[in-house]
């Protein structure tokens, strides 16, 4: 008689699975992980991005500074810089400075010597997982600060 209502016990404890986790329940939480870990990944690359739209505004500053102004060499290290970056799209820079007239020559635009100036550059970046959904469209941007160095005559 024990033997049996033992065995009854065994079965139902068997049968029960409350507080136990199947097949299905163990799937979606895998599920869930994997694209929690995708979206952790693809945020440190935005991450990444912009803290290299910083380093490129940096430069683009030191360049200005040194230069007294935009020329060529400006927008070759400018292109440069936004080779290098891979997390962003459609790069682009303003000035937002007072420029000397008439312009020197072999200068786009020349900022005189104390004069501050003000950059700002901003590119696209998406945020989407490991498939490249680009679900959320962001606007990254840097902005640098400086004093020209060079006076024009």
């Amino acid at each position: 008689m024990v033997v049996i209502i033992f065995q009854n016990k065994i079965r139902k404890i068997l049968k029960d699975d409350s507080g136990e986790a199947n097949y299905f329940s163990t799937m979606v939480f895998i599920f869930i992980a994997v694209l929690l870990l995708a979206f952790i990944i693809d945020l440190f690359s935005i991450i990444s991005t912009k803290q290299e739209l910083d380093h490129c505004a940096d430069q683009m500053v030191k360049q200005i500074q040194l230069s007294g102004g935009l020329n060529t060499e400006t927008e070759e290290l400018f292109d440069f810089l936004c080779s290098q970056i891979e997390g962003a799209d459609n790069i682009s820079y303003s000035i937002d400075a007072s420029y000397k007239s008439p312009t020197p020559s072999g200068m786009h635009k020349a900022i005189q010597l104390g004069n501050p100036f003000y950059i700002t550059i901003e590119g696209d970046a998406k945020l989407g997982g490991f498939w490249n959904f680009r679900l959320i469209q962001l606007r990254i941007v840097a902005r640098g600060a400086g004093v020209s160095e060079h006076y024009w005559k």
